[in-house]
Order: C-alpha cells, then sequence, then structure tokens
C-alpha cells in the first residue's frame, strides 16, 4: 500500500483547512494511513510524515505493520498523538469532527491550549481521500469478491433443503476462511421464505423449505477490504410471482450497470434502478437505497441516491436493487464492481441468473 502517498495527499490539503498538524483517532483511518489493524491507536500527520501510538500489547506487530511511522507505546494513545505534535510545534491541529467525543474534543482542546496551541474540527477531508481506491487496494476487494461468489456457489450447490439460516450462515463464513480470507466483512443475512422479505434479516433456526427464495447476502474480508454480494435463489421449485419479483429485479441491476461509468452521477444510478421499478410496477415495494461504497468499510462513500457527487475510475461500489413482498419473500441481487473510464468491471463473479437448487 502507498502509506507515504496517502500522508503527502493529506498534507496537501492542510493549507485549505488552516491546519499544520493532524490527529487521527479512528481505527479505519490509523489503519489506513498506517497499515496498523490493531484495536488500540492512534496517528499524527506532520510535516509528511507519520507518528503511531498503541499499547504495549501490540509493540510488535506496529513494528511490523508500520515500518514507515515513528512508533510511541503508550495506553492513552490519542492524548500521547497530541503530545507529539505539540512536541514538533504544530500549532493549529486538525481532529476527526465525526468520530471524538465531546469529552475527548475539550481534553485535546485543554492539552493543546496549555502551549497556545488549538484544536480545529475537520469532516469528510479523510473520506474524500479513500473514496478512490490505488490499484492495491482494488486487488484485495477483488480477492475478497473472488472468495465470497466461490463460497456462496459451494454452500448451495451442496444443497440447503432442511438446514437451517443460522447453519447456512455457520457454513459460508467457514468457506471463506477456508478459502483464504481472514474473515468475514459483516454479520452474513441468511433469509428463506417470508423473511427473505426483510433486508437485513438475522438468521435464525428456521429450516429452508422447498418453495422458498432463499436469499444470502454475503461478504469476506481480504487484508482490511471488504467484499458485499447477494444472491437470491429459489429452493426446490419456482412459483411464477418469484420469477416476475427476480426478473424486475435483474432488470434495475442491468439498466444501472449500462451507466456505470466515470463521469456518470451517483445519483443517476439509484435514479435508473428507481425508474426501471416504475416501469415494471414495482416501486412500491423498494425498502433501501441501491448501493454504497466498499473499501476498508463495508459501507462508505458514495452512497447510490444520497448526492455524493460523480463517480471516477477506481471506486468500488455495489449495486444493489431489490422489491420485497411483506410475509411472503423478497429478491435482492447485489454485486461489487469497479468503475473504470470506459465503464465497469464486475468484481463478484457468482451467477446472477434465477436459479433453482
Amino acid at each position: 500500500m502507498d502509506y507515504h502517498g496517502r500522508i503527502q495527499r493529506l498534507c496537501a490539503l492542510f493549507d485549505s483547512h488552516a491546519i499544520d498538524g493532524f490527529l487521527i483517532s479512528r481505527l479505519v483511518h490509523v489503519r489506513y494511513f498506517t497499515g496498523f489493524s490493531g484495536s488500540n491507536g492512534a496517528a499524527a500527520i506532520f510535516d509528511s510524515s507519520a507518528t503511531l501510538a498503541t499499547d504495549s500489547r501490540y509493540d510488535l506487530q506496529a513494528r511490523t505493520e508500520s515500518p514507515h511511522c515513528d512508533i510511541r507505546i503508550e495506553r492513552a494513545v490519542v492524548a500521547e498523538m497530541m503530545t507529539a505534535l505539540l512536541e514538533r510545534g504544530a500549532r493549529r491541529i486538525g481532529i476527526e469532527a465525526d468520530f471524538v467525543s465531546h469529552v475527548q474534543y475539550l481534553a485535546l482542546q485543554a492539552q493543546a491550549a496549555e502551549v497556545g496551541a488549538v484544536v480545529v474540527l475537520i469532516s469528510g477531508a479523510i473520506e474524500s481521500l479513500r473514496i478512490i481506491k490505488e490499484p492495491e487496494e482494488v486487488d484485495c476487494i477483488a480477492r475478497a469478491c473472488e472468495i465470497t461468489s466461490l463460497a456462496w456457489w459451494n454452500v448451495v450447490s451442496r444443497g440447503v433443503v432442511g438446514k437451517t439460516e443460522l447453519a447456512l450462515a455457520a457454513d459460508v463464513e467457514a468457506e471463506f476462511r477456508y478459502l483464504g480470507a481472514e474473515d468475514r466483512a459483516f454479520e452474513s443475512i441468511v433469509a428463506a421464505g417470508p423473511h427473505s422479505a426483510i433486508p437485513h434479516h438475522q438468521p435464525t433456526s428456521r429450516v429452508v423449505q422447498r418453495g422458498d427464495l432463499l436469499k444470502m447476502d454475503i461478504g469476506a474480508r481480504v487484508a482490511g477490504y471488504h467484499a458485499d454480494m447477494t444472491r437470491t435463489v429459489a429452493v426446490g421449485e419456482s412459483a411464477d410471482w418469484q420469477r416476475e419479483l427476480y426478473a424486475a429485479v435483474f432488470a434495475a441491476q442491468t439498466a444501472a450497470f449500462a451507466i456505470a461509468r466515470e463521469g456518470t452521477d451517483s445519483q443517476d444510478l439509484a435514479a435508473v434502478i428507481r425508474r426501471q421499478h416504475e416501469v415494471d410496477g414495482f416501486s412500491h415495494l423498494i425498502q433501501h437505497q441501491p448501493g454504497h461504497g466498499v473499501g476498508l468499510e463495508i459501507h462508505e462513500k458514495p452512497f447510490l441516491g444520497r448526492g455524493d457527487g460523480i463517480l471516477r475510475s477506481r471506486m468500488p461500489i455495489t449495486v444493489e436493487p431489490g422489491l420485497y413482498v411483506p410475509d411472503r419473500g423478497g429478491v435482492r441481487i447485489e454485486d461489487t464492481i469497479e468503475i473504470l473510464s470506459d465503464g465497469y468491471r464486475c468484481l463478484t463473479t457468482a451467477n446472477r441468473d434465477f436459479i433453482t437448487v
């Protein structure tokens, strides 16, 4: 990963925010600049260099994962990073406005004031850097998507009738690890029959039966990077209403794919999905926005339908239209794609057709 480049790009934003140092306390952002993956850490960016603080449990891990950083071992990591910035002469110190508690803000403000420094609340600066992925980041997401696609097929092809939602969730998560993932990307959603009409259903002991729709929203994680994929299949046999619902969701996703490329407004992908559902007469069954960015987080910018701006190359997003009939069943088809200058590349490779297992 290009940690030095990331640090340089953040420092290039300092003048526009009128700061001379940045204290990073959100763990996902600490990892973005340092590579450190432990559960307690903070970072300080100053003069194109990075300092990382963590406690003694992670001493060796920090020195292994973050060789480009100055390492400080101290349990009170945020206060230690403020100290590091003040010692180096920073006097206008940016902090993450969206991820610092009021109590922590007051403590940092008081610590800075002791030497005549000030704390500046900054929102969205790091997210603006993370939205475009480096090639190595895309490679990690693509590998996570490949594992996810294969794990799903390995599980459903072995048969699902008579198994519980919980058992299928456990099966697919075990497959992730057998195939080389470090972990699941999020809590797996396995929803059968009427449960498939609940967008974020938590798996239960319900047994999968013939005639069910089986929806699985799953993802593996590789080197901290997430995959996100949903497939919906018929179990044993399918009904006309199930095939019609699937065809409508498939058509909406296909319409979004047709305009997915660099330069397209992210809002337009959501709009074309809604228009397709309106044409097909299913818009009353929509329950969620149809996609989001993925990376070190499972949900990150851009969020389709929220005015998050223009799509750009090397921007991985999900496209996930869904329609849900209460107490009956629902369909979601979700793929993770990489935006390209002339279109897109689908990173999830599992079959998108309506199949019966």
